[in-house]
């Protein structure tokens, strides 16, 4: 039997472990960045806070809102992490800096977030902008890429009101501020007054925006949570947020070199089973 136990803690060192990863991101009243930036005018207003409800253990929420009259593009955001363009830091780095390689995605990266829309308005019904959303601003590890003038984003929209109506199922690529964007405007939208809790697997929006600016290899460096209006307003509010890197047991990129291990492990326990019977 001593043998047989020797034989099975050879096999689970062979298989990577399935323990909790770090987090990247958790949202906390006190361990995020609270921010209102008036816009290209200087002239939209808003709120960034934190709205304690009183109850024991927590229970608040953050309540994020912004008004832009002039096309100011207004935005309220809270916010953790080292943001590009020598902009600093936002309270403090990400719990973990996740990373991200082509051909080889083992574990997938998870966003828990529930929020809810209060209400939006467009001023101009044929010329308006409103959105929630979160990004994830990624550093590309090219050497040749300084992250500090270049960054590529990944952003998701939990509503999007542009143009002229509400927009969902779109995904748009394009430059700003010299950053890659790869932004999607999500099928399951927020409505007005709707609490509504997401569980999405945030890699495949990521190896997109990878695969269209043609990135081998990136680092997760700030996140964003935010609303932004373009002549309208917006108001949401956010009850929890978490990412955090989750084993992806079925990804060929995983099973595939575990397979000779596998076979190694039965034919040994085979071997050791006849051995012990005779």
């Amino acid at each position: 039997m001593r043998g047989l136990a020797a034989i099975l803690v050879f096999g689970l060192m062979l298989f990577p472990t399935v323990a909790a990863s770090t987090p990247v991101f958790v949202f906390s009243p006190d361990k995020v960045r609270y921010e209102v930036w008036g816009g290209f005018n200087e002239d939209a207003v808003g709120n960034s806070s934190y709205v304690d409800v009183g109850l024991i253990g927590g229970g608040g929420y953050a309540r994020l809102w912004i008004n832009d009259t002039s096309g100011s593009w207004g935005l309220a955001k809270i916010s953790r992490g080292l943001m590009p363009h020598y902009w600093g830091l936002r309270y403090a780095l990400l719990d973990e800096e996740f990373e991200v390689r082509r051909g080889w995605p083992t574990q997938d990266l998870i966003l828990d977030i529930d929020l809810k829309l209060v209400n939006y308005a467009p001023y101009t019904p044929d010329n308006s902008s409103t959105n929630v959303a979160i990004v994830l601003f990624f550093e590309s590890l090219d050497p040749e890429t300084d992250y500090q003038v270049k960054c590529y984003q990944t952003e998701l929209q939990f509503f999007s009101y542009y143009g002229d109506r509400v927009q969902k199922n779109q995904m748009w690529f394009f430059e700003w501020r010299g950053d890659g964007v790869a932004q999607f405007k999500l099928a399951d939208n927020l409505q007005p007054g709707e609490y509504k809790h997401y569980k999405l697997n945030l890699l495949p929006y990521i190896q997109q925006m990878m695969d269209h600016y043609r990135l081998d290899h990136v680092k997760l460096k700030h996140v964003e949570i935010f609303t932004e209006a373009y002549k309208g307003y917006c108001e949401f509010e956010l009850y929890s947020a978490k990412i955090y890197p989750q084993l992806n047991l079925a990804s060929e990129h995983l099973v595939k070199p575990m397979l000779p291990a596998v076979l190694v492990l039965g034919l040994c326990a085979i071997a050791f089973i006849a051995f012990y019977r005779r």
